[in-house]
């Protein structure tokens, strides 16, 4: 191929082992992966959301937002694993889960410690 071919950066790309692209949890993983790191995030996630929902302070109904995001933000993942069936786009939406739900998670509690130091 020469390097005015616009396969040829493509095919680099593809056979490139340290790209993000090209990592296993991304190419050849069953998805069950995404599933465990996901759940332990969510639990992760809910200990301190749940501790702001219960104590009724200022951040309570934000923490409630944020814990109904993060379960069905999980739950969305779970049912990609099975809705989906080429594993390639199975495997990205599933990270695309799993980053949204970090960020969500990230938000929410920062904007529940925002509301509790006023």
């Amino acid at each position: 191929m020469s390097e005015h071919d616009p396969t040829s950066a493509e095919e680099r790309r593809r056979r490139d082992p340290m790209s993000m692209s090209n990592q296993p949890a991304l190419q050849t993983s069953t998805g069950l992966i995404w599933i465990v790191v996901g759940g332990c995030f969510a639990v992760a996630s809910l200990i301190p959301l749940v501790m702001l929902a219960v104590a009724g302070g200022a951040s309570s109904p934000i923490a409630i937002v944020t814990i109904a995001a993060v379960v069905l933000l999980y739950a969305a993942l779970v049912v990609l694993r099975f809705a989906i069936r080429r594993r390639p786009t199975r495997l990205w939406w599933m990270a695309a889960c799993m980053l949204m739900m970090a960020a969500v998670a990230l938000v929410g509690i920062w904007v529940s410690a925002i509301a509790e130091a006023r």
